[in-house]
């Protein structure tokens, strides 16, 4: 089977834009939780949030894409711009890099064959922006304030508006989860496989794991792969109130609000980001001289067929998919040097990872959850996770967890930054819908 290694990473989190801010963030221990500041929020009980810096998404495409940025939401902003990172990280010269950088700027970088490149993108649920909808459902009113669906799609009086006509004829296509990996494929011409996951926080391990195979059996040289999202609106907020996820103990305190596998914690905190990854075929990248940050071993995934919203306790179908990505890589759990877990910072979910890392019987592995000084930006989570993975293992570095003074179940959580030989590692997500992703990351070796 052919290998496959990572050559590109490109991050969007609230630690900054690209690779290096977000190592940087890691490095020093720092949470940048912060009070949100997207949208008035002073009448939830969760204020708080994990928000990446302001950026223009013009910046990011071609000029001659600029015009669809119109139909971007959020999401899918910061997909483009995660992409965009990672592919200049790999030094690609697709059509928008060219474009983009210019012909001088991108000589002597791989100039791939578009047919060979793939593309697999994590997404979650996009809500449509509060202002175009109400305003829609506004000029449809019937009577007693609800929705006249005839007013909706046509008038009775043809002097006036629809609904829909408040609408721009493209108005869907800024919320399909689809078009995050739509307008990456279009920017960067990828002609290859190309798939949209979407399965809550283990979209983009899923997504990575798809294109691992693509590349794996030859369908592939290479595949931009990754996930993110932003639930960071009135809608996103409501929905992961209802369930119960979000923390109300820390608005006064945001920095040390989001406890992930610690005995204080008392709920996650929502957030937006993700990364995107270039990840290609091992002789071809060591032909054209690539870095290589790390190569995909394994990969594993399960179900836990509970309830939405309530993980499995038991930690049996985390365990499963631990050991699937395990066997897949060839690797003994007890030569495991690291383990990134879902670390919410939610109690119920943090004891149900506790049990799948007890089953799995790997005491000497350090764990380290990274949520803790980014929040859940849900389909972005498990990219975030699988980037400073692969980055501890290039670096040899093992960047202090945030906010786990006291870890659950006896865990051995790296609670100093410290140099370190780390030669394996795994992350392993269980996704609020109940689909679990793992994969195992070695430290590239010849």
């Amino acid at each position: 089977m052919r290998r496959v290694v990572i050559t590109g990473i490109g991050v969007v989190s609230p630690h900054g834009l690209g690779g290096e801010a977000f190592w940087a963030g890691l490095q020093a221990g720092q949470s940048s939780i912060r009070a949100m500041s997207r949208f008035d929020a002073s009448g939830f009980p969760s204020r708080i949030a994990g928000e990446v810096p302001d950026f223009r998404t013009a910046d990011y495409v071609p000029k001659s894409y600029r015009k669809s940025t119109k139909i971007m939401a959020r999401d899918i902003e910061l997909a483009v711009v995660a992409a965009d990172h990672a592919v200049r990280d790999a030094k690609l010269a697709t059509r928008g890099t060219i474009e983009m950088l210019g012909a001088e700027k991108t000589a002597g970088w791989l100039a791939p064959d578009p047919a060979r490149v793939g593309c697999n993108i994590g997404a979650g649920l996009i809500c449509a922006d509060l202002n175009e909808l109400t305003g829609a459902m506004a000029q449809a009113r019937g009577e007693n304030n609800t929705i006249d669906l005839a007013a909706w799609g046509k008038s009775p009086d043809a002097n006036k508006a629809s609904g829909m006509d408040n609408l721009t004829p493209l108005w869907l296509l800024k919320y399909l989860p689809n078009m995050l990996a739509c307008h990456i494929t279009i920017i960067h011409d990828t002609q290859g496989p190309s798939n949209a996951i979407t399965c809550g926080q283990s979209s983009a391990g899923l997504a990575l794991s798809e294109a691992y195979r693509t590349i794996q059996r030859g369908s592939a040289d290479l595949a931009l792969a990754g996930g993110c999202e932003s639930a960071l609106h009135p809608m996103g907020v409501v929905r992961w109130s209802l369930l119960n996820r979000l923390t109300t103990a820390g608005n006064d305190a945001p920095a040390t609000a989001c406890r992930p596998m610690d005995a204080a914690a008392s709920g996650t905190v929502i957030a937006e980001g993700g990364a995107v990854f270039l990840l290609e075929e091992y002789e071809h990248a060591k032909r054209r001289g690539a870095t290589i940050y790390a190569e995909i071993a394994g990969v594993g995934a399960s179900a836990n067929g509970t309830a939405i919203g309530q993980p499995d306790s038991s930690g049996q179908a985390l365990a499963a998919a631990m050991s699937a990505a395990l066997r897949d890589a060839k690797v003994a759990a007890d030569t495991l040097d690291v383990i990134c877990p879902s670390g919410y910072g939610d109690p119920a979910w943090d004891a149900a990872d506790a049990a799948a890392l007890t089953k799995l019987q790997a005491q000497q592995a350090h764990v380290w959850p990274v949520r803790g000084g980014l929040g859940d930006c849900g389909a972005g989570a498990q990219a975030l996770d699988l980037a400073a993975l692969a980055l501890a293992l290039k670096n040899q570095y093992l960047p202090p967890t945030v906010n786990c003074d006291q870890p659950i179940a006896g865990l051995k959580v790296a609670s100093t930054g410290q140099a370190r030989p780390l030669a394996v590692g795994l992350s392993v997500m269980g996704g609020i819908g109940g689909q679990n992703a793992a994969l195992v990351l070695k430290r590239f070796a010849e």
